[in-house]
């Protein structure tokens, strides 16, 4: 007897992407969290949860997500440029490889946050709280680090091994045990930052600006030096 063959079960249907913000809070509100290649250009996305969601690809361009949470998000290939996400939470985030340029993420808890390969150019990091967050090869020059008003930038143990911080202000930022091995830091504001600890290894820093910067403690193999190496404690 030839034996009966059952058919695959259909694979159920994803639905429709929201093509609204109202409609992503009512597709959230269900317990829908998978929106890949979500696209909500200049959205208002003001505290928004958007924890754990998986937005990769999607394009969030000028949106705002001020005060948002958006722990453990996953934003792979993203495109936020412009976007205004201020004092959101982004500890966790996924976002390797997406597109950042001239962001205001100021304020915003950054911990553990992955933007390895991410375009970062003029992008507003004010008074961030980034300790161990990943920037590896991330682009991110003229990227603005400093502190902000009521809030100081905390990198410490941070990776940006291989990431152009080219023209980056990163005066007076807490830097301490960071990975910057082999990272472009020409032109870089270093100002009175707390580099004890970090690995500098490779980089050239004749170009920098180190004045009263902390290095005590740093590896410093390969790395070129200013002359005189002077204001360094």
């Amino acid at each position: 007897m030839t034996p009966i063959t059952t058919p695959p079960a259909a694979q159920p249907q994803e639905p429709p992407l929201p093509a609204s913000i109202e409609e992503l809070r009512q597709a959230l509100a269900s317990g829908r969290r998978r929106f890949i290649g979500l696209r909500l250009p200049d959205a208002d996305g003001l505290q928004l949860d958007l924890s754990g969601c998986d937005l990769s690809s999607g394009c969030f361009r000028e949106a705002r997500f001020g005060h948002a949470c958006l722990r453990e998000a996953h934003l792979e290939g993203a495109s936020l440029q412009q976007a205004l996400i201020w004092g959101a939470d982004l500890s966790g985030v996924k976002a390797a490889g997406s597109s950042w340029q001239e962001a205001d993420l100021s304020g915003s808890r950054l911990q553990g946050a992955d933007f390895s390969h991410a375009l970062m150019h003029r992008c507003c990091l004010r008074g961030v709280v980034a300790a161990h967050s990943r920037w590896r090869e991330a682009r991110l020059v003229e990227a603005d680090f400093r502190s902000g008003l009521d809030q100081h930038t905390d990198l410490g143990g941070a990776d940006f091994e291989g990431a152009d911080l080219s023209y980056a202000q990163c005066q007076g930022v807490q830097l301490r045990g960071a990975n910057l091995r082999g990272a472009c830091l020409y032109g870089t504001n270093l100002r009175d930052a707390d580099l004890a600890g970090a690995d500098l290894s490779g980089c050239d820093l004749r170009d920098c600006q180190l004045e009263g910067s902390d290095l005590s403690g740093a590896a410093l193999e390969g790395a070129r030096l200013p002359a005189g190496d002077s204001g360094c404690a």
